[in-house]
C-alpha cells in the first residue's frame, strides 16, 4: 500500500524554465511511485516562470488534494543555492534532484528506490542517462553497464575514486537518489558560487558522510532512465570547462577528499594508482570540451595544445 513506502522528496530548480518545468512536474505526477513530495525553488527567474509553475501547482491540487506540492523562491543564487534551500524545506526519507529542464523515465524514482533499498549497507543509487542533443535530434544511452572493479570491500574511497576513473555516473547529482537523513545530520550543501564541479563535491560531501554513518556501497540502476537535454537555453555548456585550471582544482579537491590517515601504505598505493586514471580522464574530458565547443579554431588554440586539437576533435566525432 502507499501508506508503508517512504516519503521520496525530488527537488527542482527552475530559473527561467517554467515551460518545461510544468512539463517535468506533469509527467512527475504519473511516476509509478507514488508517496512523493516535489519541492520547486525559483531561483530568481526574471520572466514569468514563479507565477506559471504556481498556477500549475494551485490547479493540480484542485484535482488531486493528495498532491504533495510545493513552490518556494529565491533571490538568484544558481542551481547550487536553490537545492540547498530545497533540502532544507524536504521531509523525505530519500532526496533526488532533477532539473527543471530535463525529463526522466516513468519508473525513474521507483528504480532508484529499489535500488538504494535492495542492500541496507548503500549510501546512494545511480542511473544511466539518455544524452539527447535537441540540435541534432539525436538519442545515446549511457551508463547502463556494470562497474566491476573489486574495489567494494576493500576501501570505500578508493572504490569511488576507481568509479570516477571508470565512466562519468558518479559526477552528477542529478542521476541519484541520497539519505536525507545522511544530508541533514552532516549538513551537506553543494557549494554556491563555483561555476565548475559543484555537483560533484556536493557527491563526494555527501559519501564521506555517509561513510562515516556505516553506509558503504552504491546501488546501480543499470537503466538509462534520467533523460538529459542537452543544448536548451538553459543548459549551455558552460565555458568554465574550456579551462583547465577547473579541472585542476577538481582534481586538487578529490585527491583531497580521498586522503585518510588511517590509510595503509597499500591503500594509500590503490588510491594513488586510481587518482593517476583519473587525471588521465580529466585530461582527454578537458580536450574533449574544447573540440566539441562551437568556438573557433584560433580560438580553441588558446585553450588546448595545438598538437592534441585534431585527435580530440576526432575523438569528439567518435563519441557523438
Amino acid at each position: 500500500s502507499k501508506q508503508m513506502k517512504p516519503l521520496i522528496s525530488v527537488i527542482i530548480p527552475i530559473y527561467n524554465t517554467g515551460d518545461s518545468a510544468v512539463k517535468l512536474l506533469n509527467k512527475l505526477t504519473k511516476q509509478s511511485y507514488e508517496n512523493l513530495e516535489i519541492v520547486c525553488v525559483d531561483d530568481g527567474s526574471k520572466d514569468g516562470s514563479f507565477d506559471l509553475v504556481s498556477e500549475f501547482i494551485r490547479q493540480s491540487k484542485l484535482k488531486n488534494k493528495n498532491l504533495n506540492m510545493t513552490i518556494l523562491r529565491q533571490k538568484n543564487q544558481g542551481a547550487a543555492g536553490a537545492r540547498n534551500l530545497g533540502l532544507k524545506k524536504a521531509s523525505g526519507e530519500y532526496v533526488a534532484f532533477i532539473d527543471s529542464d530535463d525529463e526522466v523515465k516513468k519508473t525513474h524514482i521507483e528504480d532508484l528506490f529499489k535500488s538504494l533499498e535492495k542492500d541496507p549497507r548503500n549510501a546512494l543509487s545511480v542511473c544511466g542517462y539518455v544524452y539527447r542533443r535537441l540540435r541534432m535530434q539525436t538519442e545515446k544511452n549511457f551508463f547502463t553497464n556494470e562497474i566491476w572493479t573489486g574495489l567494494e570491500e576493500v576501501n570505500f574511497r578508493a572504490y569511488i575514486l576507481s568509479l570516477l576513473a571508470s565512466d562519468g555516473r558518479m559526477y552528477a547529482a542529478i542521476n541519484k537518489m541520497f539519505r536525507l537523513s545522511v544530508i541533514k545530520k552532516a549538513k551537506v550543501e553543494f557549494p554556491v558560487g563555483w561555476d565548475f564541479a559543484e555537483d560533484t563535491m556536493f557527491v563526494l560531501r555527501y559519501l564521506k558522510a555517509a561513510e562515516e554513518a556505516g553506509f558503504n556501497r552504491i546501488g546501480m540502476v543499470l537503466k538509462a532512465n534520467y533523460i538529459y537535454n542537452y543544448g536548451t537555453e538553459t543548459s549551455t555548456v558552460a565555458s568554465s570547462s574550456m579551462k583547465f585550471s577547473n579541472w585542476q582544482k577538481s582534481f586538487q579537491n578529490i585527491t583531497k577528499w580521498a586522503e585518510d590517515k588511517k590509510d595503509s601504505a597499500e591503500i594509500k598505493k590503490l588510491k594513488q594508482k586510481w587518482l593517476k586514471k583519473l587525471y588521465l580522464r580529466f585530461k582527454i574530458s578537458h580536450a574533449l570540451a574544447v573540440a566539441r565547443s562551437a568556438m573557433p579554431l584560433t580560438k580553441k588554440w588558446k585553450y588546448l595544445n595545438p598538437l592534441v586539437l585534431p585527435l580530440a576533435s576526432l575523438a569528439a566525432k567518435i563519441r557523438k
